[in-house]
């Protein structure tokens, strides 16, 4: 997974491993339904010049330790260069995750253009007022 985030060259993907495994010694960053949003506790640590967020769908589902039990195939990392950015990417992303259009598109792991479309969609909600 860690390989999958297109690091800056000068950042060691094995230090940004154990940064996310000590994060997670904390308590699981497992959302339920067998997603997961893996994170730095402190994202000042790798020092990235923008923010990320990646998707990767695991061959073999893991045990995140899930309220639910449920065992984790859907991974969400975010990576950011400041904790302001940082804690508003987790909460527009856990926002996103509660929306029924998004959790299935992401039934199917292929259609990267339909989960990027939802996301859109969902990110154009949040701006809106409610009826």
């Amino acid at each position: 997974m860690v390989k999958l985030l297109d690091l800056p060259a000068e950042l060691d993907p094995d230090f940004v491993l154990q940064v996310l495994l000590a994060r997670e010694a904390l308590g699981t960053t497992a959302v339920g339904d067998g997603i997961a949003i893996p994170h730095v506790r402190n994202p000042i640590l790798l020092q990235l010049p923008i923010p990320k967020v990646a998707l990767c769908f695991l061959d073999q589902p893991v045990d995140f330790e899930a309220l639910d039990g449920k065992p984790v195939q859907i991974l969400f990392t975010v990576t950011s260069p400041t904790v302001k950015m940082h804690l508003h990417l987790l909460s527009k992303l856990a926002y996103a995750l509660r929306d029924h259009r998004l959790r299935e598109a992401l039934r199917t792991p292929c259609d990267r253009d339909r989960i990027m479309a939802v996301l859109k969609n969902i990110e154009q909600d949040i701006g809106r007022p409610s009826t």
